[in-house]
């Protein structure tokens, strides 16, 4: 089976990443900011980890209803730019882990792309961002 080539446009912005622990196998959220070095938008269509049964993207929403979350499908990082993945906007949520994940732990994910590439990253996870 072929391997499926990893990016080489798309990094992590320096400290941007990690997943806020919680305790019973809760679901976490995970951040991270990316940074797309290429001349193309780059659009992220699935992400999977070896740590977690699922991970899905949603984003924080405030309207005159309140606030809610709203699963997003997909999203892009703009060509020479950056789409971050923060607390209060969009974030990863990290659902049901495979392994016994604790603070001090790294969670490994991997970012299908839309040019046919993946971009893989392990977090650290945390109970707070301050704890750098």
């Amino acid at each position: 089976m072929a391997r499926t080539p990893v990016s080489t446009d798309i990094t992590a912005a320096q400290n941007s990443t990690w997943v806020r622990w919680l305790p019973n196998a809760l679901p976490a959220a995970g951040y991270i900011g990316l940074r797309n070095s290429g001349d193309k938008d780059i659009k992220v269509t699935k992400i999977t980890s070896p740590d977690y049964k699922r991970i899905s993207v949603y984003q924080a929403v405030t309207d005159s209803e309140g606030s809610r979350m709203v699963k997003v499908p997909d999203f892009a990082v703009p060509a020479k730019g950056e789409f971050a993945l923060a607390p209060g906007s969009f974030h990863l949520i990290l659902e049901k882990p495979t392994r016994l994940i604790t603070p001090g732990d790294n969670a490994r994910a991997i970012f299908f792309l839309d040019n046919g590439t993946v971009f893989k990253v392990r977090m650290p996870v945390r109970t707070s961002p301050e704890l750098y």
